[in-house]
Order: structure tokens, then sequence, then C-alpha cells
């Protein structure tokens, strides 16, 4: 038995009795009214008792989450088999609204439903939301679910749709379609690639990893990129890099030391960009030990190689002394002669060296 999941930020764990209380005062908040009825103590009180016999009946249940820097109960997050469900749910609820809007709530839940599948053995989830629920809607939507209308919520659930959640093959990536629809696919450039470097993993986005890619595009971290930037923002450059390997064969990836997200790197192009551009960000904590450039070379070797590029920039903002220092160890040179981006801002853009050419740095500084 599964009693503590753990994410970069988050503690999911087994309830106890002492949680009743926080539970008890979501069910007859005011947060809890914009998007769900309120309930007497005496009501939510025998409702959390459900929670905990849930886990002493079946092994497993819904997880009490807790921030890794403040102790207490923020939300409740994970799976269940209410007998009057037809088949299990995965849900949750974050218990004020100052939980709200940091990502916990997506987080926690695909903590959630990797548990469900790896450790549980199931092979689907579906979520059940009210349709004017429209915070639980778009986390649905981040998570990958769709409604499924080939399902009925609960009796006790009127005015709900059922959300269905990708399964783990979708989401590992080996689900192979039906014989007549691979009849009829459209051949595809090839998918994001996974890199192995010296000590990096490059490895293609997950939907888990738009929470810390949103809080640094959030963060002051992302001024000498025109931020901080919006959630809305941050989702759309998020696609966009995932996009690109469609497009072109080429986009960004997602970097790991030691099976742990440290950053990204992307060669994007389009509307913004004359020409391809090869950048990078690391998360706090990461510079000065060589990442940045140890990833950057590896795209770019990828690049020039599968995706046929004759030549890259990288633009730095003036004042980004760290991101300038690795574009010249990775042998670029600064052009006075590219175009600058569509942003039209004083960007300065350092020429890398061609595929032919000897540009190799000598060590990850």
């Amino acid at each position: 038995m599964i009693e503590r999941l753990e994410t970069d930020r988050l503690i999911l764990r087994r309830p106890t009795p002492e949680d009743a209380a926080a539970y008890i005062a979501y069910y007859a908040s005011n947060w809890r009214a914009t998007h769900g009825p309120v309930m007497q103590a005496d009501g939510a009180r025998r409702r959390y008792q459900r929670i905990l016999g849930h886990w002493e009946k079946n092994g497993y249940g819904r997880f009490v989450v807790e921030l890794k820097e403040q102790p207490g109960a923020i939300g409740l997050v994970g799976p269940h088999w209410p007998d009057s469900y037809p088949e299990p749910e995965l849900t949750g609820q974050l218990w004020t609204r100052d939980a709200v809007g940091n990502g916990y709530g997506l987080e926690s839940v695909a903590a959630a439903r990797a548990h469900a599948y790896s450790a549980l053995g199931w092979t689907s989830a579906v979520t059940y939301i009210h349709a004017e629920n429209t915070h639980a809607v778009r986390m649905a939507r981040k998570l990958g679910a769709r409604i499924d209308p080939t399902v009925h919520a609960p009796a006790s659930l009127d005015g709900h749709d059922a959300w269905r959640h990708p399964s783990p093959e979708e989401l590992s990536g080996t689900f192979v379609p039906s014989p007549a629809r691979r009849k009829i696919a459209k051949p595809r450039k090839p998918a994001a690639p996974t890199l192995k470097t010296r000590r990096l993993t490059l490895r293609p986005y997950r939907i888990e990893d738009f929470e810390p890619y949103a809080a640094f595009l959030a963060s002051d971290r992302a001024r000498h990129i025109h931020g901080p930037h919006s959630i809305e923002t941050a989702w759309q450059w998020f696609t966009n890099d995932i996009a690109h390997w469609s497009l072109f064969g080429y986009g960004g990836l997602m970097i790991e030391h030691k099976r742990r997200l440290i950053g990204q790197v992307a060669i994007t192009s389009g509307y913004r960009f004359p020409e391809p551009v090869l950048g990078w960000f690391l998360f706090d904590g990461n510079e000065g030990k060589g990442f940045a450039t140890e990833a950057g070379f590896a795209l770019r070797n990828f690049a020039y190689e599968s995706a046929g590029l004759e030549t890259l920039v990288s633009y730095s903002a003036p004042e980004n002394a760290r991101s300038i220092a690795v574009s010249i160890r990775l042998g670029a040179v600064r052009d006075p002669q590219a175009q600058p981006p569509a942003m039209g801002d004083n960007s300065v853009a350092f020429r890398h060296p061609a595929p032919d050419s000897d540009g190799s740095p000598e060590a990850y500084a």
C-alpha cells in the first residue's frame, strides 16, 4: 500500500482524522460556494469519514495535499471508486482560494494519475466536472482529458460531464491506432527525440512540465526574455515548442539531470524570428554548471545532422552576461548583420558555427 507521494513542490499523503477540520472548513467556505454547494459540518464530517473508510476498505484512496515548504493541508486529490460510480474516478479539490493559480492542482492530479496507472493498474480514468466549474475544466484540458459522451455521471452528480483522461499508452507515446486509422494516417515528421549527453537527458515535453515552465516565465528570472509573462503566454510558448516538431522537424526539449527537471532548450522559428534560433533557460539553482552549454551543443548537433539546418543564431539581451557566455562557449560569434527578432528589441545576435566548422566547446563550464 502506497500512502505517500511527492512532487517537486508537494506532498500527497494518506488522510488522517486530524485533517477533518480543514475539510469541514472548506465545505462551509465562501470559496467552496464559487464552484459547488456548501455543506453543514455534520454532513461534511460524514463525507470525510467515507474518505477514511475508502482507504480501509480498498487499500488506496484520495491523498491530502501539502506544500513541502509549509505544512498544512491545502486540498484533496487522487483515485477513488465509490460503490455508486460506474468506474474509478480521479478527483481533486483545493481547499483555499490562495492555493489556486499556483499550479498545485495540475501538479497533484498528474502525480495521482501516474500513481493510479502504475501502482493500482488502472487502464483509464474519468473525472466528473460540473459544466460551470471553468477552473476545473481548464485543468482537465491541460491534463489531456476530453469529455466522454458515452459515460453518464452518477445520479448524485447532476449537471456533471465525464472527462476521460488519456490512457497510460497514450501518455507514454506507445498508443497504436486501429488498422483502419493507420490506413488513412498521413506521413508526419519525426516525433521529438530523446537525446543523451554525458550528464543530461533532453526529452520531449510532458503535460506536467507546463507548471514549472509557466512558473519560470512568470518569475523575475524571465526578465531577459521580455518577462514576466502571463500563464496564457506561457501556454502559447509551450505548445508552440511542441508543434515545431511536426512543422519543422525541430523544436523544444526539456532538460533533466539525474531525473530532475532543470530547464528547457529549443530551436524555434516562424513569424517571430527571421531564421531558426537556438535558445534555452534553466530553473533557479542550476546555473553555472555548464548545463545550458551541454544541452545547446546536443540539440544543435541534432538539428544539423537530422533536421538539415546549416546555420543557427542565438539572441541575448545585452545585459544577460550568462546567456552571452553560453553562446561564446558554443562557438558562436557576434553577428551584427543578423536580422533582429520581430519583437523589435535590442537583442544581440550570435551566429553559431556551420555544421562543417570546428565550433565544439572544450568543456562544460
